[in-house]
Order: structure tokens, then C-alpha cells, then sequence
């Protein structure tokens, strides 16, 4: 399933999910000019190398520190990018328009943060580079999910040779997506990838748990929103 567009309209322009977007295309432009030997060692110079990142004596705590932010905009390939960005592209602005500009980044880091400790912990001994936006990106979904459960994503399926475009609930949606990531990711205990699957289901966790805090904290009075299902809730013009 591809999402193409959601119901959900924004009352604000989504600055920072635009600049976001901008840094991740931009970097990986630069990843095409390099090839070999440099493009690995810009991997791992910048990616999350589990095995080096539990060795304390290995960097010092500015380059380690550099290296969780750093690894978040860094991409292995067309398919991880473009996959990555029309996800936050459809479901980051919604969420940005809910939490304010400053508040969305510091939500997008923190979930990429947790996404990449999770990577570490169940890869500790991995020689190979942890890249990518993707466990940031799930924590969007995490959140989108309790924020706009009832609203619509335009889907893409392709089945065979048929193609077919469906309006799918957002919580179905990120429900199907979940699952397919942790069944996935089951098979990934012990081994690694640049993706880090299982990063996605710590970011995905995150987002859904900051989420949870903000709407009991702030979003019950915000007049732009009633209740969805449960705790879940959702923006009128989004049905």
C-alpha cells in the first residue's frame, strides 16, 4: 500500500516538515556523488555503528552524540528515501499544524533518538551503519494514529498487475502498516540492516506514547478537535 494524499487540511504552512524534508534530499543528493570506499566511510562516519557506539572508549561524547542526530537524515537508496519521505510528506504536516513548529521538532528527534537506542540494543554487536529517517518517521504514524484515527488516506494498492486507488481509514492504515513492520522485524532479531526494522516499532512506540501526553495535556481544549475512538481524536474537517 502507497498513501498519496490524506483528508486532513493544515491551517499553517509546515515549515519545519518541509525543512526536514529538504535536509534528507539534499544529503542524500550529496551520498550520489560519492562512490566505494567513500560513500562506506561517509556511512560510517555518520551512521549509528552499533558495536563502536556501545564501546565507550570509542568516540568521545560529541561524535557520539553527532552520530544519533546524524543518522537520522542519511538514506542507502531511491527506494529508502522516496519511500521515507511520502510518508512524513502526507503524514507530517497534519501533525505539525497540531503540536506548533517547535514542539514537531523536538518530537521528530526525540522519536528518531528512541528509535536509534532501540537499534543498538537488540544489534549491539552489528558491524553495519544504522541509517535512515524511517524510526523518526514512525513515530509520526504512532501519533497521526491517535490524532486523526477517522480521517482518510488516498492508498495505492497494487495487486498483481491491477491497480487500484482506495480511501482507507488512517488507523486501519498505520494498524496494516504496524503489523507488516513487526512481523517483519521478527525476523531481524540478532541481524542487521541499515533500515533497522525493529527501530521503527521503537519510534512508532514513541510517538504514540508522546502523542497519548500531549492530547491529555494540551489537545483536549484545542477546539480544532473532538474525540475519535477511545483516546484517539481526530480533526472535524477530516471525516
Amino acid at each position: 500500500m502507497i498513501p498519496i494524499r490524506s483528508t486532513i487540511k493544515t491551517e499553517i504552512i509546515p515549515y519545519v516538515n518541509y525543512t526536514l524534508l529538504a535536509v534528507n534530499i539534499a544529503i542524500f543528493a550529496y551520498t550520489l556523488s560519492l562512490t566505494g570506499e567513500s560513500l562506506e566511510m561517509f556511512y560510517q562516519t555518520h551512521g549509528i555503528v552499533p558495536s563502536k557506539i556501545t564501546a565507550l572508549d570509542t568516540y568521545g561524547f560529541f561524535d557520539r552524540t553527532a552520530k544519533y542526530f546524524s543518522s537520522m537524515f542519511i538514506h542507502e537508496n531511491w527506494v529508502h528515501i522516496a519511500g521515507n519521505l511520502i510518508f512524513l510528506y502526507i503524514f507530517g504536516n497534519g501533525i505539525e499544524d497540531l503540536l506548533g513548529h517547535t514542539r514537531y521538532l523536538l518530537f521528530y528527534l526525540v522519536c528518531g533518538l528512541a528509535a536509534v537506542f532501540i537499534q543498538v540494543i537488540l544489534n549491539s554487536h552489528s558491524t553495519i551503519p544504522a541509517i535512515g529517517a524511517s524510526g523518526a518517521i514512525s513515530g509520526v504514524l504512532g501519533a497521526y494514529m491517535l490524532f486523526f484515527p477517522r480521517s482518510k488516506i488516498l492508498t495505492l494498492l497494487i495487486i498483481l498487475v491491477f491497480v487500484h486507488f482506495v480511501r482507507i481509514s488512517a488507523y486501519l492504515f498505520i494498524i496494516f502498516w504496524f503489523a507488516v513492520q513487526f512481523l517483519t522485524g521478527i525476523g531481524y532479531i540478532g541481524d542487521a540492516g541499515t533500515e533497522g526494522l525493529w527501530a521503527h516499532l521503537g519510534g512508532f512506540a514513541c510517538g504514540a506514547i508522546a502523542g497519548s501526553g500531549f492530547l491529555y495535556t494540551r489537545g483536549y481544549r484545542s477546539k480544532k478537535y473532538k474525540a475519535g475512538y477511545g483516546t484517539g481524536w481526530y480533526r472535524k474537517d477530516g471525516e
